[in-house]
């Protein structure tokens, strides 16, 4: 197994819309797309586990162990969803092409027409009300775009977009679907998660897809999601440092 996607059920959905949020940069995507499942009580129906995450596992408060995973949550309202979200991004860049394609997978299965990913685009200061920056595969979308507060310069500033919410919609594109990323201003600093900024980006998903949820508990599910992503992070890292030196004893053996 390099990179495997597991199906719990293939529910039957009419024309859904695939939005990405994984963990990057303030951690907007991660956040804005989690809070949308758990309002909208989305039904998890599938999962990749692969070779190219970090080589940990979580452990849940109640001591269960729990592999690194991105997991497919479906909802069925006036515009069905397929949401993606997942506790990591993949360490190597062979891995990036691995998941996106087994992402466009599900997508394929569910002859999905737009994908949407989510992010935060660091600018090194904080703002109290974020824009919402735009990247779009197809330039005809962005006046639908312009229209539900996604903010879009003379000469974008972005420039590029790293990971499985730039790489996702690269391929897209190759396979003729239609797709743009959603990125968050943001401050940028590492292991900072950012509410605000996944605030606004929630509000433009739910004008663009016509869904309603209540943004009061944002900053509470925050802190829970907060916890775990640093401790994913302070993990990795960890791992990565002690990969990356020469081993001189047993006790210096990753366990």
């Amino acid at each position: 197994m390099e990179t495997e996607l597991i199906y719990f059920e293939k529910p039957e959905l009419k024309n859904p819309v695939l939005i990405e949020g994984l963990p990057g940069v303030g951690n907007v995507g991660r956040i804005a797309v989690s809070y949308l499942i758990e309002k909208l009580n989305a039904k998890k129906f599938a999962e990749i586990h692969s070779i190219y995450f970090f080589p940990l596992a979580i452990v849940s408060p109640n001591s269960e162990i729990l592999p690194l995973s991105i997991d497919f949550y479906y909802y069925r309202g006036k515009r069905d969803m397929i949401f993606v979200i997942g506790d990591s991004q993949p360490v190597e860049y062979r891995g990036y092409y691995s998941i996106c394609e087994k992402i466009l997978d599900v997508g394929m299965e569910y002859k999905v027409k737009e994908i949407v990913t989510t992010g935060g685009f660091g600018i090194g200061i904080e703002k109290q009300k974020p824009r919402v920056l735009g990247a779009l595969t197809n330039l005809e979308d962005m006046k639908k775009l312009k229209k539900a507060g996604v903010y879009f310069e003379k000469e974008n500033p972005i420039g590029s977009i790293f990971g499985v919410s730039g790489l996702l919609l690269s391929l897209a594109k190759k396979k003729k679907i239609r797709g743009y990323s959603l990125l968050g201003e943001t401050i940028g600093f590492p292991i900072l998660t950012d509410p605000k900024a996944a605030e606004e980006v929630l509000k433009v998903l739910m004008k663009l897809f016509e869904v309603k949820v209540d943004l009061k508990d944002i900053n509470k599910s925050v802190k829970q999601l907060e916890i775990f992503l640093k401790n994913i992070e302070e993990k990795t890292k960890q791992l990565t440092q002690q990969l990356q030196k020469p081993t001189k004893s047993y006790s210096e053996y990753i366990g």
